[in-house]
């Protein structure tokens, strides 16, 4: 009995470690926590998002979006990033178009994608990569993740990050506000 009881014990145990989405696993995130987080809701109430109470938010909608940016302005441009998260009515299929039109827009912006992949983001196909590049005369990063909601209407995530210090960590913080992002639709 008891030899049964300590089995059921590990197998709870190694499914709760296992419970970090691919993305952590990617990038070798820790589970990190925001302080201080307070709540915004995009403009057009699709979905809800927290960060940490001192970051200046900007809300922006029109028809066929509805967008918050967000940025930790107490740090260094170079100790932080630049987070933009929209919800987007219209159709999205990951095709060999999106690639071509994903591969054009990087090229235009002296981007080269660094890693990428095809994973489930909160249930829905999703689109994400990491691109490396040089802007403002600093070495800059994007990483951004695009799921399809529904057959008319998708997300994207994305962060900026300036300069060659704690890139990971930024990437791992980007992750865990986009993947507490709450839908209300």
């Amino acid at each position: 009995m008891r030899n049964i009881f300590s089995f059921l014990v590990i197998i709870i145990l190694l499914l709760s470690c296992s419970n970090s989405s691919v993305l952590h696993k990617e990038f070798a995130c820790s589970n990190s926590k925001i302080e201080n987080p307070k709540v915004i809701t995009d403009f057009n109430k699709n979905f809800k998002l927290s960060i940490s109470n001192n970051w200046k938010t900007r809300l922006y909608f029109s028809e066929y979006e509805s967008e918050i940016f967000a940025a930790d302005t107490l740090k260094q441009l170079t100790e932080s990033f630049i987070l933009g998260t929209s919800f987007n009515f219209g159709a999205l299929n990951f095709d060999a178009n999106f690639y071509k039109k994903t591969d054009s827009i990087l090229k235009q912006s002296n981007l080269e994608i660094v890693n990428s992949g095809k994973e489930l983001f909160q249930s829905k196909q999703a689109y994400w990569y990491l691109a490396k590049g040089y802007k403002n005369g600093f070495t800059y990063h994007k990483f951004n993740l695009t799921a399809k909601l529904s057959e008319n209407s998708y997300f994207n995530g994305y962060s900026e990050i300036y300069g060659d210090n704690n890139i990971n960590e930024r990437i791992c913080e980007t992750i865990s506000i986009l993947e507490k992002i709450e839908f209300l639709q």
